[in-house]
């Protein structure tokens, strides 16, 4: 999450979905520095200053608890926004992104499986989590104001920037694989990335 009481934006950070290009891209106009002295930001806003154990997890934070810790009314009263991605991309970028990153938590599991086939199975039988659960509340509202597009991500990003009245260029940051996404699958992977991620492919207008 990013805020900014100056520009009135908050920003949903789905992983793997060029929000660390956004976070730089932004940082400079919102009213945090780093993600883990945000308690200062809620106690300059006089909002509740709870927050998950780790960093890491409050850089995540979706819409539906932002919106338990500063109330609907505040949360509301922002111009908020999220990026999504094709999920079967999305899965692609995410399994390089943990092998690369010696400290992620799952990094020595999806090593050990030793292959993006069983990473794909690993993943959609036992550790999967949708988008939409981000920006979407538990009866299928959308919290956010704008939802942008990885696919049209220079594009969005300037559509976001003209909403909030600032001039800001998108670096290219973590980016994780350098050949077409579809080449990492079989047809098994491929169609249980179909159904394990059937509402985010459904809801955003995904296909292979």
């Amino acid at each position: 999450m990013l805020i900014s009481r100056k520009h009135n934006f908050l920003f949903v950070h789905i992983y793997k979905t060029a929000g660390t290009s956004i976070t730089s891209a932004l940082m400079p106009f919102a009213a945090n520095r780093w993600h883990w002295m945000a308690h200062r930001v809620l106690r300059k806003l006089n909002l509740p200053t709870y927050f998950p154990p780790s960093p890491e997890a409050y850089k995540h934070f979706p819409a539906p608890e932002i919106i338990k810790l500063m109330g609907r009314e505040t949360f509301d009263s922002y111009f908020s926004f999220a990026i999504v991605r094709n999920p079967w991309d999305w899965q692609v970028s995410l399994y390089k992104f943990v092998l690369k990153d010696p400290s992620n938590r799952h990094h020595s599991l999806v090593k050990a499986l030793g292959s993006f086939d069983a990473y794909i199975k690993w993943r959609c039988e036992k550790e999967a989590r949708l988008q939409k659960d981000f920006i979407y509340s538990s009866d299928n509202e959308l919290l956010v104001d704008f939802v942008g597009r990885f696919e049209q991500l220079d594009a969005d990003f300037q559509a976001i920037c003209a909403r909030i009245g600032i001039s800001a260029s998108l670096p290219k940051l973590n980016v994780s694989h350098e050949r077409p996404y579809q080449q990492y699958y079989t047809d098994e992977t491929r169609e249980l990335v179909r159904r394990t991620f059937a509402p985010d492919i459904t809801l955003f207008g995904y296909d292979f």
